[in-house]
């Protein structure tokens, strides 16, 4: 005899996956971007993400941070999503030579945001995945080194070396602004 397929559970009805979702979602999405990722592709693996949740949700209502649950499926879907476009890239470069042409809008394209997306991709990819997680999803360190699944002194290394290079490269800017004549007011990142 064949069992009906299980419906995945329907979130509490204290509505903790619906402030999850709405508290999340936009969050998760800028974090994205701010890894790389286009708009939509952004929403969509969010999207996926919470859906991801939604089916496991009697399992990840209980964890400390069920965000940073949302933030780690997103971020491996992510990472999934570039090495898929990154063998498709070396598979088109060899059946066409010429140089491929990427379409890479920043975040002050998006939504009229500061260009931080820049700034943050000249920095190495898991310090920038620390600075998202932690400043822009405001993970504590211990929920960005689950998330990451790396110790928490690990996360809080990364973390300073971030901030350190960041540093280096705004004084690096501020320092060809005023060589320049420009100003380093309200549009410095």
């Amino acid at each position: 005899m064949t069992e009906p397929a299980a419906e995945p559970p329907a979130p509490s009805t204290d509505g903790s996956f619906d402030e999850l979702f709405e508290n999340g979602f936009t969050r998760l999405v800028r974090s994205l971007v701010l890894l790389g990722a286009g708009r939509a592709t952004a929403e969509d693996l969010t999207q996926d993400a919470f859906g991801a949740a939604y089916e496991k949700w009697a399992e990840v209502a209980h964890y400390g941070h069920p965000i940073a649950w949302v933030a780690r499926t997103a971020l491996n879907m992510w990472r999934q999503h570039c090495r898929t476009a990154q063998r498709r890239d070396v598979l088109l470069a060899k059946a066409d030579p010429r140089q491929l042409v990427k379409e890479n809008k920043d975040l002050s394209e998006v939504d009229g945001r500061l260009d931080i997306q820049r700034t943050l991709a000249r920095l190495p990819l898991r310090q920038r995945e620390v600075v998202v997680l932690h400043y822009i999803l405001d993970q504590p360190v211990s929920a960005v080194a689950r998330t990451l699944d790396v110790a928490e002194g690990t996360v809080k290394s990364q973390l300073y070396d971030a901030r350190r290079t960041l540093a280096g490269l705004l004084a690096k800017e501020d320092a060809e602004r005023d060589r320049e004549g420009g100003s380093s007011g309200p549009d410095r990142v």
